[in-house]
């Protein structure tokens, strides 16, 4: 898939010497879902918000079981409408990581649509959480 020029600016903008590498890994990570087989593709500060080690193969089913029940509720209503209208949409959101702890993240997609009809969701997780618990 090609990827969207502003997440390549994005991902660029950490490969730039000098560049204030854990403030940009803070500020938010890149994904994308291949709607075809719900493969999910995250960047380095995706894997750090979920707690789940870098580079292992991440199962959709599994990474949404890790959302509260109010935000699973949520994405599923978006991301279907989403889906359904070729649309995009923000929101927060709130997981439990495998060490049980909480993280507020703010979730924004948007959907590539070939023919009319969506392939990709792609985007950007941001951990909000001292925002929200400050």
């Amino acid at each position: 898939m090609l990827r969207p020029h502003w997440i390549e600016r994005f991902e660029a903008r950490k490969t730039v010497p000098g560049a204030d590498m854990p403030e940009l890994e803070r500020l938010a990570g890149t994904w994308e879902c291949d709607l075809s087989n719900d493969a999910l593709t995250w960047s380095a500060p995706v894997f750090e918000l979920f707690g789940i080690p870098r580079g292992i193969r991440v199962d959709r089913r599994d990474i949404v079981e890790m959302y509260t029940r109010e935000s699973r509720v949520l994405l599923d209503r978006l991301r279907s409408e989403a889906i359904a209208n070729c649309g995009a949409f923000t929101f927060e959101a709130q997981i439990r990581r495998p060490d049980g702890g909480l993280r507020w993240m703010r979730v924004s997609a948007d959907v590539v649509c070939r023919g009319g009809r969506a392939t990709h969701l792609y985007g950007i997780k941001q951990d909000i959480t001292d925002e929200i618990d400050g």
